[in-house]
């Protein structure tokens, strides 16, 4: 059994940490890989995090679970290899690093968001300068693999290493569970539903198509329900909902149709479309932005609809409001694409391999 240590800045509350990282030990455990997971933040110190002030528990916890991450790299060495996710240590600092090669040289660098680009969170908007932005590059070069989350991410991560073989740069997708997330096969209750999932940093995207969502309220009947943000919108029947883990799915499981807006930034770029994915494991339709990963997602709008504004966004829903056979024929599609492409049992081999492979390098 190859033996693995997980070192993630999240705990299972985190999005990007939950489907990169924890949600790997089992699938990986079928494959003879043993995943032990570390994560930086545990729970409490992860959602003070996202508030705003609290500056002394955030120094606090620093301390705290800084000192639980030098433990963790001192004891990489009785792993056969490292699976770095994203970032070492939450602040600048070459430390880290010095610490990982000293005890564990091989180690595969997982990245599934543009973090070498200077971004923080609103509640820590101050503390920007301090984030540890540059370690991406050097974790990159230094790995014996780097799995990105796409292509974009990917050809990021061959320039980091000039000299190397660009096939050690490999894409492994976001995934998510086939058998966790399914389709609810919904009887008609008479309410139509459309579901946007994010956060209160990426409700950014959603309020672009506000104009067009008032517009179609005064013609159509529909919800909106909005998971992880507040998104009071005039006009509009909004539904909102606190996120959390039982939350997510439980929503998610009584929607029509899916919403995915987004920019086409190079931040956006980055992103590996998690949200859409889950709307797909449940044989949602969605209406998506065409920008970053989306269109390769929706296999160029073969199993949802792309489109390029807002204005785009109001004449698809327009549609699929009024039509549920092109509802359930896109949905069934975006299930099937799912599971062949971006569901745990297709793309946990790819992970495996790649730790195997890091593990072997000289």
């Amino acid at each position: 059994m190859l033996r693995a240590l997980a070192l993630t800045p999240q705990p299972l509350d985190g999005a990007a940490g939950r489907y990169r990282v924890h949600q790997w030990r089992e699938p990986l455990r079928a494959l003879g890989v043993e995943l032990e997971v570390a994560p930086f933040f545990d729970d409490a110190a992860w959602a003070r995090l996202h508030t705003r002030g609290r500056v002394v528990a955030k120094a606090t916890d620093l301390a705290r679970l800084t000192a639980r991450r030098v433990r963790d790299l001192a004891r990489a060495g009785r792993h056969d290899v490292a699976f770095v996710h994203r970032e070492l240590w939450p602040l600048a600092g070459h430390w880290p690093l010095d610490a990982l090669r000293a005890r564990q040289p091989r180690w595969v660098f997982d990245l599934d968001d543009a973090v070498f680009l200077p971004n923080v969170s609103e509640a820590n908007r101050r503390l920007v300068a301090l984030k540890a932005h540059g370690s991406a590059a050097a974790l990159a070069a230094g790995a014996a693999i780097v799995t990105a989350g796409n292509a974009w991410l990917a050809d990021w991560a061959r320039t980091q290493r000039p000299g190397r073989d660009p096939a050690s740069v490999r894409v492994v997708p976001t995934s998510v569970d086939a058998d966790a997330w399914r389709p609810n096969n919904l009887a008609d209750d008479g309410t139509l539903r459309l579901l946007w999932i994010g956060s209160p940093s990426t409700a950014r995207y959603l309020r672009a198509w506000g104009p067009a969502l008032q517009r179609l309220a005064q013609r159509r009947t529909f919800e909106l329900h909005v998971v992880g943000a507040t998104f009071p919108l005039p006009g509009v029947t909004v539904v909102e909902h606190a996120w959390s883990l039982a939350t997510e799915r439980a929503v998610a499981s009584r929607a029509h149709i899916g919403l995915a807006p987004l920019t086409d930034g190079d931040w956006e770029r980055g992103k590996c479309g998690l949200k859409l994915l889950l709307t797909m494991a449940l044989g949602l339709p969605a209406v998506a932005s065409d920008a970053g990963v989306h269109a390769e997602l929706l296999d160029g709008g073969a199993c949802g609809v792309l489109v390029r504004d807002g204005s785009g966004a109001e004449h698809a829903l327009d549609r699929l409001l009024a039509d549920p056979a092109e509802r359930a024929r896109l949905g069934r599609a975006a299930r099937a694409t799912l599971e062949s492409r971006y569901s745990v049992r297709a793309v946990a081999p790819r992970l495996a391999d790649a730790l195997r492979t890091a593990a072997e390098a000289a």
